[in-house]
C-alpha cells in the first residue's frame, strides 16, 4: 500500500539463429503515485492510475527525472471520496448550510473531505481595503467592451482604481467628486459617466474625464437614496422623489412627487434584455414598511404592497428570470420577499418569503452564460437564479460579502468584484450549483471524527504505520500526526492497565510494520493539526465523541481504546479516556478501565453510553470527575453500533440484527423492549422515528424494521417486524427519494430488470424489494 511505481526491464540477448532470450531482469523505481487498484497505459507515456483508496490520477512518464529523482508527472487528479469510514455534519461558517466532513481514503491517501453544496467563487486577486461602502466598474475613454476602472466608495471619500491587465493602480477622474461618498456611478448614454453623491448628480465626459453637467436637489438638501440606468436617474431626498433624464451633456428634471414616508430604497433596472430605460420605478418606504410601484416618467403610483413587521426594506430590485418579471425586496434582518411582477400594470402577485441571512442584504444583478442572476450580499451570500421557472437560492462559498459588482476587464474576463469589511476580491463564479469538495491530506488513515463547537475543533482518530528498526518504531513517511504543532504520548493512569511491548525492537520484529493510533485536534478554520496524542503500542483507538457530562460545564473529547494482542481473539482490555482541550493544550482528565473494546460511544441524557464487546453500558460522571458504571445490558454477540432517541437505544449486533432498549431513569436500568430475530450481520443502524428503524447489513442490503406499539400481546410487541428490504449493491453514502414508476419507463443499462437487481439477497434467501 505504498503507491510506488516500478518498471520491470527485460534485458534480452539476440542469438545467431535469429531468436532472442531474456538474459536479465532489472527493476527500476519511477516515482510515487496514488495507491493503485488498476493501471492502464494510454499512449505517449501517459498512464491512468485508478485508485480505490484515494484520488485517481492521470500521469505522464518522462524520459528524464525531475529534481526529486521522479520520472512521474501528475497531469490530472480525479476526486474519489471513498472509502468513507466516518463523517459528521457541521455548519462551519454559520451560513445555515450543513457541510459534510468525511474520513476518506486509506493509508497514505487518507484525508478529510469537506463537502458542501453551492456555487463557488474562484479567487484571482485580492486587495486589503477596509471600509468599502460600494463598488462599480467603468469603461473610461475607450469604445472597447472591457472595463478599465473600478470605483470604490468609502465614508467621506471615493477612490478609483485603474485596471491594466492583471495589474491594479490608483488613479484620478477629474470630473468626479472624490471628497464625497459615492452612492451610485456607471457608464451612461452618449459616452458619458455618472456619479451621484449626497450633494449632487454629476455627468462626466468619458473621453475628456471632465464634468459636463451637475444637478443638485432644490434648497441644497442632501440626496439620501438613488437609482440609475443608462438613460434615467431617480433621486430621493427624504420622502421626495426627483426623476431625471440623461441627455447629451444635460440632466433634465422631468417630474417630482412626494411619498407618504421617507424612501428607504429605489430601483429602475430595465426588465427587457438590451433595454437602456424602463417605465417602472420600485420604491421601498420607511415607517409603513411597504413597496410601491410607480410609472415613469410621471411618478404615478400603480401599486402598493405592505410588507408588514418592523424591519425596513434595505434593497429592492426588479429583474427578469426565464422571461418572467420579478420584484425582490430584502429587509434589514436578512429576509427576502419576492413577487411576480406584471409589467403592464405594475401589479404584484405570488408573494413569497425566504431567509437568506441575519444581516441587511444588498441585491445586485449580474450575467452568467447570457442569463440574468441576482447576487444577494450579506453575511450568508447567495446567488439567486431560475430553474424550470422556479427561483433557486444557492449559497456561495464566501463567508461574508457586503458589496458586489460584475467586472469584465481585459485581465479579469467575466468576473465579479466583491468586498467585505476588510478585503476587495476579484474572482469568477461557477456556472452551475454543484458539490464543492475540499481535501485536507493527512497522509494516514482517518478512522473516526467528532466535532466540538465550543473550541471550534475536530477530534480525529487516525492510524499511522510505523516500522520496527534498530531505534524502535520509526514512521514510514511524514504525516499529520508526525508534523503536528505539539505531540504527547499516552500512558496509563492506573496500575492495572499496562502498555504493550517496549519501544525497543527485537530481531524478529525488525522490518515489521505496526499500527500506531493517534487523536488529532484539528482547527475548524485552517484544518491545521494543533495537537497529536499518540496512544500506547498495541492500543487501538476505536471510537470518539465530543460532549458535556452531567452538571460539568466543560466539553470533553472522550476516546474509547482497546488492547489488541495477537494471542487474543477478542480484546479483553480497554480504556475510556477523557480529554479536555483548552488554551492550546490537551489534558487527560480521567480514564476508566473496561474489559473489552468500546466499539461505539454516545452521549445519552448527560451520561456516557458505550458498547463494550457484547455489552451496552451506561456510565455516570460523578462530582469526583470519575466514570461510574450505572447499568448494563448483556444480550448481544458483539454490540457494534448504537443510536439513541429520547430514552430509546437502538443496538446493531455483529450477527443478531437489531434490538431496541429502553432506559428507565428511576430504576437505573435497561429493558429490551423489541428485537429483530432474523440473522443479519450489521454494518450500520439508524432510527427513522419512534417506531421505525433502518439497518444496513454486510451483503449490501438495506432493511427497515418497525415496532408494533399497538399489538395486543407481549410477544407481538417484542418483535421488530421487517417492513422494507432493498438490495443496494454498495455501502450507503446518501439516500434520495425517487419515483418508483420511473423504472417502468426508463430501462437500466444492460436491460437488467430493476426488480431483479434490487431484490433483497443474502446467502440464505432472496426476496423482492419492498418498503423502499
Amino acid at each position: 500500500m505504498a503507491g510506488r511505481l516500478f518498471m520491470l526491464l527485460l534485458e534480452r540477448e539476440d542469438k545467431m539463429d535469429g531468436t532472442a532470450t531474456v538474459k536479465d531482469l532489472k527493476l527500476e523505481f519511477l516515482g510515487e503515485i496514488t495507491i493503485p487498484e488498476c493501471m492502464t497505459y494510454l499512449d505517449n507515456g501517459v498512464v491512468y492510475i485508478g485508485s480505490r483508496l484515494g484520488d485517481s490520477q492521470l500521469v505522464k512518464l518522462n524520459l528524464e527525472p525531475n529534481e526529486q529523482g521522479s520520472y512521474v508527472e501528475v497531469m490530472e487528479v480525479f476526486t474519489n471520496l471513498g472509502p468513507i469510514v466516518d463523517m459528521c455534519v457541521v455548519d462551519l461558517e454559520r451560513q445555515g448550510q450543513g457541510q459534510l466532513v468525511t474520513c476518506s481514503g486509506g493509508y497514505k491517501e487518507g484525508s478529510l473531505r469537506i463537502i458542501r453544496n453551492g456555487i463557488g467563487i474562484h479567487e484571482h486577486a485580492s486587495i486589503d481595503l477596509p471600509g468599502i461602502k460600494g463598488i462599480w466598474p467603468l469603461c473610461v475613454g475607450s469604445d472597447g467592451p472591457y472595463d478599465n476602472m473600478l470605483v470604490m466608495s468609502f465614508v467621506g471619500q471615493t477612490r478609483v482604481l485603474m485596471l491594466n491587465g492583471e495589474e491594479v493602480e490608483e488613479t484620478e477622474l477629474p470630473g468626479f467628486d472624490t471628497t464625497q461618498q459615492t452612492f451610485c456611478c456607471g457608464n451612461v448614454s452618449n459616452k458619458q459617466l455618472i456619479q451621484v453623491t449626497a450633494l449632487s448628480v454629476r455627468l462626466v465626459d468619458s473621453s475628456t474625464k471632465q464634468l459636463k453637467n451637475e444637478w443638485k436637489a432644490p434648497g441644497g438638501r442632501n440626496i439620501s437614496v438613488v437609482a440609475s440606468n443608462q438613460c434615467q436617474v431617480v433621486c430621493a431626498v427624504r420622502e421626495k422623489l426627483y426623476y431625471l433624464e440623461i441627455g447629451d451633456g444635460e440632466l433634465k428634471q422631468s417630474s417630482t412627487c412626494e411619498m407618504e414616508h421617507e424612501v428607504a430604497c429605489l430601483d429602475i433596472t430595465p426588465l427587457q434584455d438590451g433595454a437602456t430605460k424602463t417605465d417602472l420605478c420600485a420604491v421601498g418606504l420607511w415607517t409603513d414598511i411597504s413597496v410601491r410601484l410607480l410609472r415613469l416618467p410621471s411618478l404615478e403610483q400603480l401599486h402598493k404592497e405592505s410588507i408588514g413587521g418592523e424591519i425596513i426594506p434595505r434593497s429592492i430590485l426588479t429583474t427578469t428570470f426565464e422571461s418572467i418579471a420579478y420584484l425582490l425586496c430584502a429587509l434589514g434582518d436578512g429576509s427576502l420577499f419576492y413577487f411576480s411582477l406584471d409589467t403592464t400594470c405594475g401589479q404584484l402577485s405570488d408573494r413569497k418569503k425566504v431567509t437568506l441571512g441575519t444581516q441587511p442584504t444588498v441585491l445586485k444583478t449580474f450575467k452568467s452564460l447570457s442569463t440574468s442572476n441576482v447576487f444577494a450580499c450579506s453575511d450568508r451570500p447567495t446567488v439567486i437564479y431560475s430553474s424550470n421557472h422556479k427561483l433557486v437560492f444557492s449559497n456561495v462559498n464566501l463567508k461574508e460579502v457586503n458589496h458586489m459588482c460584475p467586472l469584465n476587464s481585459d485581465g479579469y474576463r467575466d468576473s465579479l468584484a466583491l468586498a467585505n469589511d476588510s478585503t476587495l476580491l476579484i474572482g469568477t463564479i461557477d456556472e452551475i450549483q454543484k458539490l464543492h469538495i475540499r481535501t485536507v491530506p493527512l497522509g494516514e488513515l482517518p478512522r473516526r471524527i467528532a466535532y466540538q463547537e465550543a473550541t471550534q475543533t475536530f477530534g480525529v482518530i487516525t492510524i499511522r504505520h510505523d516500522v520496527h528498526d534498530n531505534n524502535g518504531l520509526t514512521p514510514v513517511r511524514p504525516s499529520a500526526s508526525t508534523q503536528a504543532q505539539n505531540v504527547t504520548y499516552s500512558s496509563s493512569m492506573t496500575s492495572v492497565f499496562k502498555p504493550g511491548p517496549g519501544s525497543t525492537s527485537s530481531i524478529d520484529q525488525l522490518g515489521q510494520e505496526v499500527e500506531v493510533h493517534n487523536l488529532l485536534i484539528i482547527d475548524q478554520h485552517t484544518f491545521e493539526v494543533l495537537h497529536a496524542h499518540q496512544f500506547m503500542q498495541a492500543e487501538f483507538a476505536m471510537s470518539v465523541v465530543s460532549t458535556r457530562l452531567g452538571d460539568d460545564s466543560n466539553v470533553y473529547y472522550i476516546v474509547g481504546t482497546a488492547m489488541v494482542l495477537p494471542d487474543e481473539s477478542d480484546p479483553k482490555q480497554g480504556r475510556i479516556i477523557i480529554f479536555h482541550w483548552a488554551d492550546g493544550k490537551l489534558q487527560q482528565i480521567a480514564e476508566k478501565e473496561i474489559k473489552g473494546a468500546p466499539y461505539s460511544l454516545l452521549e445519552f441524557n448527560g451520561k456516557l453510553l458505550a458498547s463494550v464487546n457484547s455489552t451496552v453500558r451506561l456510565f455516570e460522571w460523578n462530582a469526583e470527575r470519575e466514570l461510574h458504571n450505572e447499568c448494563s445490558h448483556f444480550n448481544n454477540i458483539l454490540a457494534l453500533y448504537l443510536k439513541t432517541k429520547g430514552d430509546f437505544i437502538l443496538v446493531g449486533d455483529l450477527m443478531r440484527s437489531m434490538s431496541l432498549l429502553a432506559y428507565k431513569p428511576l430504576e437505573g436500568s435497561f429493558e429490551e423492549i423489541a428485537r429483530d430475530y432474523q440473522t443479519n450481520w450489521m454494518s450500520a443502524v439508524e432510527i427513522l422515528d419512534d417506531d421505525t428503524f433502518l439497518g444496513a447489513e454486510s451483503t449490501t442490503n438495506l432493511f427497515v424494521c418497525q415496532k408494533d406499539s399497538a399489538a395486543t400481546t407481549d410477544e407481538e410487541r417484542q418483535h421488530l417486524q421487517e417492513v422494507g428490504q432493498y438490495h443496494l449493491g454498495e455501502f450507503v453514502n446518501v439516500l434520495y427519494e425517487v419515483q418508483v414508476n420511473l423504472t417502468k419507463v426508463i430501462k437500466s443499462v444492460g436491460k437488467i430488470d430493476h426488480i431483479f437487481w434490487r431484490s433483497f439477497s443474502t446467502e440464505r434467501k432472496t426476496e423482492q424489494p419492498m418498503g423502499f
